[in-house]
């Protein structure tokens, strides 16, 4: 069951998964749930709604409890929301498609032990859904091939022209919490003389370092996406600047430690701007890769 109400700027959705009735409210960036269960179980499911993100946990599942993850995509964007979720493993992520157009939805072609360690690939017809349920920790880069494309040069998703609200693209994370083993203390990343990041996700253990090497003319800043809340950007990091050739023969190079576990989202200012309804880093037409952003990630293990 499928069931959405737009009234003003407050979205009600209802959604029946596996035998409960689940009320989802949005409203100006924000989203409240609460779960009915029709064939009257004696333990109530539970819900929690950190972060602004809806990730439902139910109990009286004849399997046991379940968690169930919520992604939406909205009537006539073309944009997953939200744009980053956080789950447990074994979570079920639904995407509930409210849009007029059928989405097809996979993973980004580049793999490693921390990204996408599940591929997959899924269409997601007119007012249905679709589900996965997340068995390996990791942060899994997908998007939707109808609307954006895989550069292969780049490595990174680039909006389709004409989409909605350009050059925003229709990308999505899904960050399964969770041990993964075998993480390096240090790892090197680099601005080449083009405005993005040489690896636009790498994983370090807490405590590790990055080392950002400027080997472009111009100077870049490191600066977290704002308006995410733990575990997204738990702890502080300071804007950093990096200075190019231009500046410094050779270009520079600067270390930033990361003490705290979590998932470090952070863009360059001077190369993207800020989508303050999605919180998202989007390119600007003065970057070498437009519609391509200059953004990155670092998953810090636990």
């Amino acid at each position: 069951m499928l069931n959405i109400l737009k009234l003003l700027d407050v979205t009600v959705l209802k959604i029946m998964i596996f035998g409960f009735v689940f009320t989802i409210t949005f409203g100006n960036g924000a989203a409240s749930s609460s779960v009915t269960n029709p064939t009257s179980v004696s333990t109530p499911a539970s819900v929690s709604v950190p972060n602004g993100v809806s990730t439902l946990g139910g109990e009286g599942n004849p399997n046991g409890s379940t968690s169930i993850g919520v992604v939406m995509i909205p009537a006539s964007q073309e944009v997953f929301s939200p744009f980053i979720l956080t789950v447990q493993p074994q979570t079920k992520v639904v995407w509930l498609n409210n849009d007029t157009a059928s989405h097809i939805i996979k993973t980004t072609p580049d793999a490693s032990s921390f990204l996408n360690p599940q591929s997959f690939s899924m269409t997601v017809a007119v007012g249905q859904q679709a589900m996965m349920t997340f068995t390996k920790p990791g942060i899994y880069d997908y998007y939707d091939s109808t609307q954006a494309t895989w550069n292969m040069t780049d490595h990174r998703v680039a909006a389709n022209k004409g989409v909605p609200l350009f050059p925003l693209s229709m990308e999505g994370i899904i960050w399964v919490q969770g041990h993964i083993d075998g993480l390096p203390a240090t790892v090197a990343n680099g601005m080449p003389p083009k405005d993005e990041f040489t690896q636009d996700f790498v994983a370090i253990m807490a405590g590790g370092t990055v080392a950002w090497h400027n080997a472009g003319d111009d100077t870049h800043v490191i600066a977290p996406v704002p308006s995410w809340s733990p575990p997204i950007n738990p702890a502080n990091v300071a804007v950093t600047s990096v200075l190019g050739t231009a500046n410094l023969p050779h270009g520079e190079t600067k270390v930033i430690t990361f003490p705290t576990p979590g998932l470090y989202y952070y863009y360059c200012p001077s190369h993207s701007s800020i989508n303050a309804t999605f919180h998202r880093a989007q390119g600007i037409k003065d970057g070498s890769e437009f519609p391509i952003p200059m953004e990155g990630f670092v998953l810090v293990g636990s």
